[in-house]
């Protein structure tokens, strides 16, 4: 019994800081932040200064970064270590050629940890050396509560970032047009040897909420859940961004309220995760028709979502 009794008092003691109380309008994550892109002008948000765990938005630095040395066209050379980098990823072969603009995709479309640490290590010379870009980077944009150690988001001593900066990088990132296209990107295609592979876009709110315009979501054990993005109002932009949440979908839509009178329902965000029509120039292959072992396998691909107007509450 004494020890049940002090199993109770220590998990009362720490479960809090392990799993947090929603607020009172439920939202779990333990910071957001809500903002007007060109102002900068904060609509809601709280504890957005607090430095947590970033996840895979760290590929939005990433990106970023690469896209600022690199013009897509590069042939790419995976090294030897590339097979160690944990999931998610695109599974890339080393000593293999890729195209840099592949690997820009598998970044932020799939968030592909081997495509982010390839793409590191080209740019960089080594994954450290672009992670100490990345960090400088965003001290040059004025993100001064972020500090890089890898260019994937897995989770590592030292690498945090804030709500606020997030949105801050975010913004900046969106300013620049093959960001934008990359960000946008619902599907994409990747030639992968023998076979097609067809890469559907995490960020479900691109196909279930005609103001989304694009965004990066991520997630580890030690992070949670985390996301960024920006969303489209009378002519207006909003970067949304929060930090360690337990909730992802649910605290993106209560905050989203905020600004817009319709937000998606929860039904609608579970089908957008399911949802997978075939991508436009999708090659289709009839049921009655055998595939010729000879051809590729199709299996994903992603158009340019253009900035949608949507007039809900003023």
């Amino acid at each position: 019994m004494r020890f049940i009794l002090t199993f109770v008092l220590l998990f009362s003691l720490f479960m809090p800081s392990i799993l947090p109380a929603a607020d009172e309008n439920g939202i779990t994550a333990q910071s957001f932040i809500l903002v007007e892109k060109d102002t900068f002008r904060v609509i809601t948000g709280r504890d957005y200064h607090r430095r947590l765990a970033p996840a895979s938005t760290t590929k939005v630095m990433t990106t970023l970064v690469a896209i600022e040395h690199l013009d897509g066209s590069e042939t790419i050379i995976p090294d030897k270590n590339v097979v160690k980098i944990p999931r998610s990823k695109m599974n890339l072969v080393p000593g293999k050629k890729y195209r840099a603009m592949d690997l820009m995709k598998g970044t932020m479309v799939e968030s592909a940890n081997d495509a982010a640490y390839t793409l590191a290590t080209h740019v960089g010379g080594s994954e450290d050396a672009f992670a100490r870009l990345m960090t400088e980077r965003a001290r040059d944009i004025g993100a001064i509560d972020t500090n890089f150690e890898n260019a994937s988001g897995l989770t590592a001593d030292n690498q945090y970032t804030s709500a606020y900066d997030l949105a801050l990088i975010f913004r900046h990132a969106l300013a620049n047009e093959r960001f934008l296209e990359l960000v946008t990107t619902k599907y994409f295609l990747f030639e992968d040897s023998s076979r097609t592979i067809r890469y559907k876009n995490h960020n479900r709110l691109l196909f279930c909420f005609e103001p989304a315009i694009g965004g990066k979501t991520g997630y580890t054990r030690a992070s949670r859940h985390c996301y960024v993005g920006a969303f489209e109002k009378n002519g207006k932009v909003y970067i949304l961004a929060l930090l360690a949440s337990r909730n992802l979908w649910g605290d993106s839509v209560q905050i989203l309220k905020t600004i817009y009178d319709d937000v998606p329902t929860d039904l609608e965000l579970r089908q957008a995760k399911a949802f997978s029509p075939a991508p436009p120039g999708a090659v289709k292959t009839s049921s009655k028709t055998k595939k010729s072992p000879a051809k590729k396998k199709v299996a994903k691909h992603r158009t340019v979502k253009s900035v949608k107007k949507s007039a809900k509450k003023p």
